[in-house]
Parts: C-alpha cells; sequence; structure tokens
C-alpha cells in the first residue's frame, strides 16, 4: 500500500479522526512499520469507506461503492479473472475511449502502469475500498476464480489462449525493467522459433553471456541475439514465468508451466521447464502444434512393406505392440498414427499419456499426474473398468506398468506403449530386466519397433555427392562394384534449410514380429544378440538397412543415417 506522506493530518482535516488519535497512530505505524490506512481500519478507528474516501479526496479521483454498481457481462468476458485477482482492481465501464478501473492502491503508479500494459488499453482509475474489490470479484467472477485457473493451467487443462503478437500478460511486478522491450523480445524470439518450425527454445545463461539456441530437426542451433541481452536475463525468466502462471519469487527449485499460445492461424502448446544454475535460471520450452494434422504412417516415411507389416500387427484382437527408441525419435507420433487408423465407431479406445500431445476426437485420454499419484500403473487399472477394446499407455517406466499392460493384454485387450531401448530386440531384455517373466513375453507381445527420425535432404539445393566408399564397405557391407552404380546426394545448404542441407526428417525403423522361434528365445532368456540373429535370419531389417534403402533412394546422406543408428548394434 503506497501512502501520502503525512496522510494521517489530511485524515484530521477531513474529520476523519480525531488529533490525539493521529499522532498515536503515526507512531504506531512506525513502529509496525504499517500504513496508517491500514492501522485505522484494522483498529476500526474510522469507517473503510471513509478513509477511502478520504483518499480519493487526496488524489483527485472519484469514490465509488461498488456493491451500488453494475458491470456488464461483456466487459467481464473480455478481463479474465487472474488479471483481475492479481492486480487487485475492478472493470467498471468504457467513458469517452478509457476502461474506468476500481482500485484501492491508486498512488501507485506502477500498479496502474501494469494493468495499461495488461489490458493494452488507457485507464482511468477510480477509488474503492479492498473489501469491496474483493466482494466484486467473488460476485462476479465467482468464488475462488484466480485459484481455479490456476489449477485448470498447473492441470494442462487451460484453454486461455495468448496471442503472440499481442500478449496480454503482465510483467514482474517488482521487477521494473521488464518493460515492453522485454515483451516484445520474448515474443519475437517465441514467434522466431514456430515460424522456423522449432520444437525447443533453449534460454541458457553463463557467467559472460546469454545463449538461445532452437532445436530444428532434432539438432540444437545457435540464434543470434544481442550481448546485452544478458543483462536481462532474470526479467525475460520473470515475463515467461508470468506467462506460464508460475511463481515469480521462487528462483531455487525446479518449476514446469504451460501456455497457450496462437500465432496467426496457429494453436500451440507452449510446455515450460525452469531449471536453477550458478548463473540463473536455464529455461527450456517445447513447442507442440494444436492446430497440425495427425500424420499417417506413409507422411511419416515408413515404407509400403513397413506398413503393410504395421497395419498387420495393429488389426489384431489382442496383444502387445511396443515402439522403442530414445527420446524425440518419434514414437509417439507413429503410435497416434496407429490410433488414428483404428479409431472407428465400433472400438472403444482409452490413453494415458504424459502429457498429450495431439487432441483425438473420438478417443478417450487421460493426462498422468505424479504429483497427485496418477501415474501409468493406476490410469491403467482404471482403463480396465471402462471396457477398452484398444488401449495405448504413453511409456511403460517400470515393472507395476509393464505387469499390467501384460496383464491388460491378457485379458483380451489390444495394448500399444512405448519403451526406451535402442533397437527392437532389446524390448525383450529391457522387460524381462523389470522382473516381468520370459513366458508372459512370449504369450503376449505381437511386435517390437525400433525407430529413429533421420534428417531429409533439402530439395532446394540438393546435388550429387561422393562419399567415402571405405566407409560405405564397412558401416553397412555394400560391395564397392555395386557402389559405384549407385548415386549420392546432399544438400549444398541454402536459406531455406538455414544452410544445413537439410530440411524435415522422415523415419526409418526395424520391425520384429514375435514369431514362434523369437518366441521360444524369450522364454529361454536368451541375450538380445542371438535374438537379433534369429529376427534378422527371418527377415527382419536393422535400423542401418533400413537408412541404407534411404539412402539409395536419395532422400538423406550417409553421415545423417550414421548419426542416428550409432548407438543401435549392427550385425
Amino acid at each position: 500500500m503506497i501512502e501520502p506522506k503525512n496522510f494521517e493530518k489530511f485524515l484530521v482535516k477531513e474529520g476523519v479522526i480525531s488529533e490525539e488519535i493521529s499522532q498515536r497512530i503515526k507512531e504506531e505505524a512506525v513502529e509496525k512499520k504499517m500504513s496508517v490506512i491500514d492501522l485505522v481500519t484494522q483498529k476500526g478507528i474510522a469507517s473503510e469507506e471513509a478513509v477511502y474516501r478520504s483518499l480519493a479526496k487526496y488524489c483527485g479521483l472519484k469514490f465509488i461503492v461498488l456493491s451500488k454498481i453494475q458491470v456488464s457481462k461483456e466487459l467481464l468476458q473480455e478481463i479474465p479473472a487472474r488479471f483481475v485477482t492479481h492486480y487487485e482492481f475492478v472493470p467498471i465501464q468504457i467513458q469517452n475511449g478509457k476502461l474506468v478501473v476500481a482500485v484501492a492502491d491508486p498512488l501507485n503508479s506502477s500498479l496502474l502502469d501494469d494493468i495499461r500494459l495488461v489490458l493494452k488499453r488507457n485507464i482511468e482509475p477510480v477509488v474503492t475500498t479492498p473489501k469491496e474489490i474483493q466482494k466484486a470479484i467473488k460476485e462476479y467472477y465467482g468464488v475462488g476464480a484466480d485459484t481455479v485457473e490456476r489449477i485448470i493451467v498447473s492441470e494442462e487443462e487451460s484453454r486461455e489462449e495468448i496471442n503472440l503478437e499481442s500478449l496480454q500478460v503482465s510483467a514482474d511486478l517488482g521487477d521494473e525493467t521488464i518493460d515492453a522491450s522485454i515483451i516484445k523480445f520474448v515474443n519475437e524470439l517465441i514467434s522466431e522459433a514456430i515460424r522456423a518450425e522449432a520444437t525447443d527454445i533453449h534460454i541458457e545463461p553463463f557467467e559472460d553471456f546469454l545463449r538461445v539456441r532452437f532445436r530444428i530437426d532434432g539438432i540444437l542451433h545457435s540464434i543470434p541475439i544481442p550481448p546485452s541481452i544478458k543483462n536481462f536475463h532474470s526479467s525475460i525468466v520473470s515475463r515467461i514465468k508470468i506467462m506460464a502462471n508460475l511463481n515469480i519469487a521462487e528462483r531455487r527449485l525446479p518449476q514446469d508451466g504451460k501456455i497457450l499460445a496462437t500465432l496467426g492461424d496457429g494453436k500451440y502448446d507452449l510446455r515450460v521447464s525452469i531449471l536453477p544454475t550458478p548463473y540463473g535460471e536455464t529455461i527450456n520450452i517445447r513447442i507442440l502444434s494444436r492446430s497440425s494434422t495427425l500424420l499417417t504412417l506413409d507422411k511419416l516415411g515408413f515404407t509400403e512393406s513397413d506398413i503393410k507389416l504395421f497395419n498387420s500387427f495393429i488389426s489384431k484382437p489382442y496383444g502387445i505392440i511396443l515402439v522403442t527408441g530414445p527420446t524425440g525419435s518419434g514414437k509417439t507420433t507413429t503410435l497416434y498414427a496407429a490410433l488414428d487408423k483404428l479409431n472407428k465407431i465400433d472400438r472403444k479406445i482409452v490413453t494415458i499419456e504424459d502429457p498429450i500431445e495431439y487432441q483425438m476426437p473420438g478417443v478417450t485420454q487421460m493426462q498422468v499426474h505424479p504429483k497427485i499419484g496418477f501415474d501409468f500403473a493406476t490410469g491403467l487399472r482404471s482403463m480396465l473398468r471402462h471396457d477398452p477394446d484398444i488401449m495405448l499407455v504413453g511409456e511403460i517406466r517400470d515393472y507395476e506398468t509393464a505387469e499390467m499392460a501384460i496383464r491388460s493384454s491378457l485379458t483380451g485387450h489390444l495394448v500399444l506403449s512405448t519403451l526406451h531401448t535402442n533397437d527392437a530386440p532389446g524390448a525383450v531384455t529391457r522387460l524381462i530386466d523389470m522382473g516381468i517373466e520370459p513366458f508372459l513375453i512370449a504369450s503376449t507381445m505381437i511386435a517390437s519397433m525400433a525407430q529413429r527420425l533421420v534428417r531429409r535432404i533439402c530439395t532446394e539445393c540438393k546435388i550429387e555427392d561422393s562419399p567415402d566408399p571405405y566407409l560405405l564397405e564397412s558401416e553397412f557391407g555394400v560391395d564397392r562394384k555395386k557402389i559405384q552404380e549407385l548415386r549420392f546426394y546432399k544438400g549444398k545448404g541454402c536459406d531455406r534449410c538455414r544452410y544445413t542441407g537439410y530440411k524435415g526428417r522422415m523415419a526409418i525403423c526395424e520391425i520384429m514380429p514375435f514369431s514362434p522361434l523369437i518366441k521360444e528365445l524369450t522364454v529361454q532368456r536368451s541375450p538380445s544378440t542371438v535374438i537379433k540373429k534369429q529376427a534378422i535370419a527371418e527377415g527382419m531389417r536393422t535400423l542401418r538397412a533400413s537408412g541404407w534403402q534411404r539412402i539409395c533412394e536419395g532422400l538423406t546422406t550417409v553421415e545423417e543415417v550414421l548419426r542416428v543408428t550409432a548407438d543401435a548394434e549392427v550385425m
């Protein structure tokens, strides 16, 4: 509360308090480090209305009693509850092109400036009491409106949309360095990332500089920024925290939040993660497009033979199909493509995910919340009570989830899930390591599929290439005579591909059906290398072989395939 100097004398002049009381109040206010206004109203020396009427008169502003005024619903719908409760004001009406707002702290110019910034409007303040403001907020927006909105955002169910070209969220009230320039910088940074089709924004502070990088097609690229922006790092962090509805005062603990954003016709989920470091907080913003259409398997880059084989698996009435690979290899997107094909009126599909990346009409989707004990295993148990035909589990992370998935498939459900292993045969040993009995794996698994995403050669700057024959012979096992008959390509680099030579990505995969012999090896607890040899003997194409096919088709490069398949053992 910002109070006029010697305001107690003005209260005496207005007849609100006596001279004797004013002196005592002033001394007590200094001792307790309170404002005279708060002390007078708290002790009941004068009514709150009388004190704030005097404050309005002192400031040359109008005093109103909010309970005697009716605010239009249209105006209330324009101003979100969290703004009103955060800044403690109530919109009254539009008058002479200005928005009239009722506040209890008219001398707080920083507060008024922030309200102008948030609402993007000229405002005209009028004075009322804090109690009247709280009462009006409850009446117009509902009890606990702000709390409800915060819960909705934290549970990733927010429906608020933020236009990146005109963000309507305030900066940190306690940091005067957050001005329109910082807001514009953050807007431009996010807008540029979306236009560049980046999946992540990394804002990383170091001792002498601030680094900003975009992850485009799986590779991090440094983004040029003014060196002086390092001085505004804390302001940028506060700005993003406010947008994501995070605690701006907490700088020691990791925080996670979400922003719903729009840019043009596109809608995006911005998942914000903040970590403390010795030089300040580092930020990762994951960009997920809400407007993007679901990709089909052929658009993901699968060959016709891969699609035919995968479709035969998902047409089974029950069993488990696992898609394996490291983070960012497109596992979830593949499963969504499968669900899109399976999504028919005669099938009940239930998913449990972390996070829900695509909204699928006709599919019941659940979001895990570990903080409240709602994990994959708990969700799986609940899913079974909803009579599903097909179940998708975002990831099998532990024994309990794996066991529930196995039990579900045994009781007549088709279960789709992901697992972190390097190759398809590794799924068997991973499940056994978790504690699942081999005979259960053998009796429920339909297939496991490992996949990676390789960058496509940019079509705008595509030229012929001459890779090292020795490299092709040693890494891909290709005969030198055959190499001479093939044509290879690469990207020279242009504006369209940011001079990387690549634009876009596609999937390469190895698919391992659980044949009788593979099941027998599983029951015998055979190593994954033995299982892989048998799978190759039965016709399984490895990740490296799948990549080689794409090289021969002129879609990607030798270097790219070697980069993404380095962790998969080649046999």
